[in-house]
C-alpha cells in the first residue's frame, strides 16, 4: 500500500468538497436572487459533485483501511500518522488537516444555506398568510368604492 496514493487521494477528496462549497456558496445567492433556471443547473452540479466526492471519499476509506491493515493500527488519521514512515507523515497529516477543514467549510456554508432557505420559508408563509387575510376582508366589504 503507498501512503503516497492515500495522500493523494485525501487531497483529490479536498479539493472536490472545495468544489462543493464553492457551488452551495453560488446556490446561496442563486437563492436570494430567486433565479429558478441556475437554482436548476446548481442543483445538477451540486448533485455531480457530490456523486465524485462519494466515489472519493470510498477509495479513500479502502485505502485507509488497507494501510491500517498494513501497519496495524485503525483506519483514522490520528492513528496512521503515529506508524507511517516518518518522511511520508507530515505530507500525510497535513492533507488530513486540509480535508477536515474541507469538510468543516462545507458543514459551515450548507448551515448558512439551510438557515436562509428555513427563513425564506417562513417569510414566504408569513406573506401568503397575510394576503390571504387581506383578501378575505376584501372580499368580505365588496371591494373598494372608486367612486369619487
Amino acid at each position: 500500500m503507498s501512503v503516497h496514493a492515500l495522500i493523494h487521494v485525501l487531497l483529490d477528496e479536498a479539493d472536490l468538497i472545495d468544489e462543493l462549497r464553492d457551488a452551495v456558496v453560488e446556490q446561496r445567492e442563486t437563492v436570494k436572487s430567486g433565479d429558478y433556471v441556475a437554482m436548476q443547473d446548481l442543483m445538477k452540479h451540486i448533485q455531480d459533485i457530490f456523486f465524485h466526492v462519494q466515489t472519493q471519499e470510498a477509495q479513500r476509506m479502502r485505502l485507509a483501511d488497507s494501510a491500517a491493515k498494513e501497519f496495524g493500527c485503525e483506519p483514522r488519521l490520528s492513528a496512521l500518522s503515529q506508524v507511517i514512515p516518518e518522511e511520508e507523515r507530515a505530507l500525510f497529516k497535513g492533507a488530513g488537516e486540509r480535508l477536515g477543514h474541507c469538510i468543516f467549510a462545507l458543514k459551515s456554508e450548507m448551515a448558512i444555506l439551510s438557515s436562509l432557505i428555513e427563513q425564506n420559508e417562513r417569510f414566504g408563509a408569513m406573506l401568503l398568510s397575510e394576503w390571504r387575510r387581506l383578501d378575505t376582508g376584501f372580499m368580505r366589504s365588496g371591494g373598494l368604492d372608486f367612486r369619487g
